[in-house]
Parts: C-alpha cells; structure tokens; sequence
C-alpha cells in the first residue's frame, strides 16, 4: 500500500500552483480585453472655471453649492470622478487665473461686469485655442441684444439655467463626448447619436434626458459578472451624444462617423444655408434615411402637421410641447436603438 504523501511536499503544493497559474492566465486575458477602456475617454473634463457675478452664483447656488450638486448628479448615475469647480467674479479674474492654472472647461455668465460674455470668449481662445468655452444664461432676453455675436467664435455653446443641476452633468459629458469622439469610434467603435437642435431652451431640456437615458440604459446591459472597477471602465464605451445647431453640421458630422451614427433625433426647425429652415429636420432626415434605410430616426416637433410628413419618411415623430415627451423618447430608445429586450419582428412590423 502507498504511503500518503506528506502535507508539505512539492506535489500536494503543483495543483494549486497549477490552479494559480490557470486562473492568473485568466484573469491576464479579462485585463486585457479590458484595456482598449482604459484608452477611452482620455479627454476628461476634470477642472472647470465659473465665470460669474455674486448675483448669478447666489441664483445659481440657492438650492445648494454647485459643486455639491454635480457630485449628488453623478453619484446618482453611479459615474466616477466628477469635476472640480472654481468660480470667479469677473473676466479680469479669469484671464488672470488661466495664465497661471489649467483648466478643461470655462463657464462663463452674459453678465459679468467688466466685459461681455464674447468678448470674454475670444480672449480665452487666444490663451488657449482648444479650451471649451460655454455660455450659461438665465434667459435668452440677456442675450437677447447681441444674436449676431451668439454665433461668432469664442463661445462653444449656449445653454439656459432652467435650475436643474442635471444640467451640468449633461453639459459636461456633451463637451468631452466632442472631444474624444473621433479617438473612441476608431479606437473601439464607439456609437454616435446625433442631436440637432438651435433653441438653447430645448437644448438645455433635452441633453439632461438625453444622458440620463443613455447612461441609465447601457448600465441596465452591463453584466451582473462584471465588478465595479470593470463596469465603470465600461461605461466610458458608451453611446456618445453630439449636439449640433444646424443642418450642415449634422451633415457633416454624420459623413464624419457614419459606420457609428445608430441614430439621429432633429428638431422640425433650424438652420439650413444660413437661413432658418421650417422644413430643415424632415429634409435631413429624408437624407439620411436615403443613405441608410434602417438607421433609426426621431422628428422632434411643435407642429401637428409633421407627424404625417415624418411618417413618410419613414421616421419616429414626437411633440416637442407634449407632456409626456421624456416617456416618448425613453420608448424610443427602446424600441428603435435597440436598449429593449430582443424582439422577433415580422417583414410587416408585428412581434
């Protein structure tokens, strides 16, 4: 009869050696799946200026710091390191401080007292070309004398404060979604859905919808094997959101990214050779509907009368003044960019 092998002897110790090895094997394999995630989103917005009178920061912060409320918004969508906020009373300040301190972002009031917002905005440029500049207003009647500068270079985009502190969140994600857009899609293939959409208003309601639903519906995918770490990493593949005001750049940036685009959601209105266009979003849509037959496609509109038009198309239509137009495109995500369960269709449409 054999004697057993002794505890300690250097083949009771090579299967669980050989186990380690296996499961380091593994384990080297899910890291490197994982890496092309690590090399997403390398353009982070991590240092924001506030450029704004006490006046604005007091309206602005009187439901609480703002800085408080972007953490609660992005802890509330379980994203990680949320940016850190600076604020200033005047341009003179500002420019002051961006000569000694990087910044990634720069939000700026209409109504600082020493220089307007534009102004302010092609100062900035000429200190550092590729450094977003944001215009959060109020209302639009602060802005309401100066249309033509609105639309000069020094200001990136335009948002209104409706005091929804999603806002900032979406405001965020929407400046380093254009940054890193053209590495990530080429890098792993990230989506793209495009956004067009001139009213500042309605770009300041939709773009919080918008994320919320997008990052609400990948995490809902995500696997339940996957650990926090793993999942945050993830994250950083998801659906990029690009909002533009106008025809020729939605064109563009469609032509950009176009094995990408898995959607497109335009207003009924907007510029279109320089010209406000009341039919602009059904002739963009027929465009890119001409191109790819399948993509899905969302008319946002004031107008009744669109919903037959943008039926033709074919396209999805939804009323901008409808009550229930954040459900409307929660179902669109749903049902047409594929984030619902896997349903069989029939030519015909039924299930």
């Amino acid at each position: 009869m054999r004697a057993p092998r002794p505890p300690g002897s250097w083949i009771s110790l090579l299967c669980p050696l050989s186990l380690i090895l296996k499961r380091k094997k593994r384990c080297d394999r899910v890291e490197s799946d994982f890496q092309v995630f690590h090399e997403l989103m390398a353009r982070k917005i991590r240092e924001i200026l506030l450029v704004a009178s006490p006046y604005d920061a007091f309206i602005m912060e009187e439901d609480g710091s703002l800085a408080t409320r972007i953490i609660d918004e992005y802890q509330g969508l379980n994203l990680s390191h949320p940016p850190r906020l600076q604020r200033v009373s005047s341009a003179g300040e500002a420019l002051a401080i961006l000569e000694l301190k990087k910044f990634d972002l720069v939000i700026t009031m209409p109504n600082v007292d020493d220089m307007d917002a534009w102004s302010l905005g092609r100062r900035i440029k000429k200190i550092n070309p590729r450094l977003p500049v944001v215009l959060l207003t109020h209302s639009l009647r602060s802005v309401a004398g100066a249309p033509e500068r609105a639309a000069t270079a020094g200001i990136d985009h335009f948002f209104i404060w409706l005091s929804d502190p999603s806002l900032l969140l979406a405001l965020v994600k929407n400046v380093e979604d254009h940054l890193n857009v053209a590495r990530d899609t080429e890098k792993a293939g990230v989506r793209v859905l495009i956004l067009v959409e001139d009213s500042p208003h309605y770009l300041s309601y939709l773009l919080p919808l918008l994320y919320s639903e997008v990052v609400k519906q990948t995490q809902a995918v995500l696997s339940d094997s996957l650990n926090d770490e793993h999942r945050l990493l993830k994250m950083r593949a998801r659906p990029k959101i690009l909002a533009v005001p106008d025809y020729e750049e939605a064109v563009r940036l469609f032509n950009a990214f176009r094995p990408y685009v898995f959607g497109v959601i335009a207003d009924g209105r907007f510029p279109h050779k320089k010209r406000l266009d009341g039919r602009a979003g059904l002739t963009l849509l027929k465009h890119f509907r001409k191109l790819v037959p399948d993509l899905p496609l969302l008319l946002l509109s004031a107008e009744p009368a669109n919903r037959e038009l943008a039926l033709q198309i074919p396209a999805v239509f939804a009323d901008k003044h409808a009550p229930a137009l954040a459900g409307e495109i929660h179902e669109f995500f749903l049902h047409h960019l594929g984030f619902g369960d896997f349903v069989f269709r029939r030519p015909d449409g039924t299930v």
